[in-house]
């Protein structure tokens, strides 16, 4: 075992043990200015796995700009749904906007819920990354420290998405209130005069998702309305896959007056189903999704739907991370919650 295990390790131990110059060290934490040969790079990083040695302490100190990039670890159990969902592309949009804006690059990382978090490790580590936006989609506290202990063990700048994060690692949020919008929602269709409410339930791994129902519940009973089971249908976010939870609900002998659907490509999908069942949106059954995705105004009739900011979480989140970076100190952490509004259009 190396005797400087348990002291402080600098990149001079790093350049000793792979007999280069501390310059050549700088090199190959910063990947530049110069460049370097294979072998001698080689010879560095194997030191600083050796020695254990965290190069983005020593990056952050020593180099007189920053990279001036911001990661996105797309936290999800479809990480690549980053790319192609209209939801990540909202928060995506406002991400990128707000740190174009103060000459800052977002790279953007997909992480599947469950992998090995080696890679985001040497991520974090390796100097590339002035802040990070995370996102943290599930209810799985094991899974969510372990990722988080990481960000703050890196002391790189953080702010949490969807989720708040455990007090002890002192980490930024910006959150948004799924209750809350559930519950207007569901509110709104019993002021219309409805009582037979049917919701189409997201994926309940995803803590969103169980927030939404929560709301849609606490509403009926708030109203005095009884939970009946058989208005509870689906279990996922994937629209092809409900089909037969909304043909379920429009066979029911007593069917539902309205639906609130957890999010609006559910409400797409039933619209459709419900259009091949010769029912009327909205004179048959009213619907009401979630999310406020740039389709909903252009469908027709257009969704009346709960109106998440998308692009206004992104920029905060984007705001949060570069007032960290430009403090010398880090404060104390910054909770920021966004209640959604429900839109009212054609649907309900």
């Amino acid at each position: 075992m190396d005797s400087r295990r348990g002291q402080r390790i600098t990149h001079r131990d790093v350049a000793r043990l792979a007999g280069v110059s501390p310059a050549v060290v700088s090199y190959v934490v910063n990947n530049g200015p110069r460049a370097t040969s294979a072998e001698a790079r080689a010879r560095v990083l194997a030191a600083i796995q050796e020695l254990d040695y965290h190069p983005h302490a020593f990056a952050r100190g020593l180099r007189s700009q920053r990279t001036h990039t911001v990661g996105f670890l797309a936290r999800d159990y479809s990480p690549l749904d980053v790319f192609v969902s209209p939801y990540s592309a909202g928060i995506l949009t406002g991400l990128a906007a707000e740190l174009k804006e103060h000459n800052h690059y977002l790279l953007v990382h997909p992480l599947l819920i469950g992998e090995d978090l080696q890679g985001v490790e040497q991520l974090l580590r390796s100097g590339r990354l002035d802040g990070v936006v995370v996102r943290l989609v599930d209810s799985v506290e094991d899974a969510n420290d372990a990722l988080l202990g990481l960000i703050a063990s890196a002391a790189v700048p953080c702010v949490c998405l969807e989720q708040p994060p455990d007090p002890r690692f002192g980490l930024d949020a910006v959150l948004f209130d799924s209750f809350a919008g559930a519950y207007e929602a569901t509110t709104y269709l019993m002021e219309l005069g409805h009582r037979r409410i049917a919701h189409l339930q997201g994926d309940l791994l995803y803590e969103s998702a169980q927030a939404r129902r929560r709301g849609y519940e606490h509403a009926l009973r708030d109203a005095g309305i009884a939970l009946d089971a058989d208005l509870i249908q689906g279990n996922t976010w994937d629209p092809t896959a409900v089909d037969d939870a909304v043909e379920r609900l429009w066979s029911l002998v007593d069917r539902p007056t309205a639906i609130f659907a957890a999010n609006d490509n559910l409400a797409f999908r039933a619209m459709g189903v419900l259009h091949l069942a010769g029912a009327r949106v909205p004179d048959d059954v009213a619907l009401i999704g979630f999310d406020d995705i740039p389709l909903a105004h252009e469908m027709v009739p257009a969704l009346t739907t709960v109106r998440i900011p998308l692009d206004e979480i992104g920029r905060r989140a984007s705001r949060l991370v570069l007032e960290q970076l430009g403090k010398p100190e880090r404060g104390p952490a910054r909770t920021e919650v966004i209640v959604p509004h429900l839109v009212h259009r054609a649907t309900a």
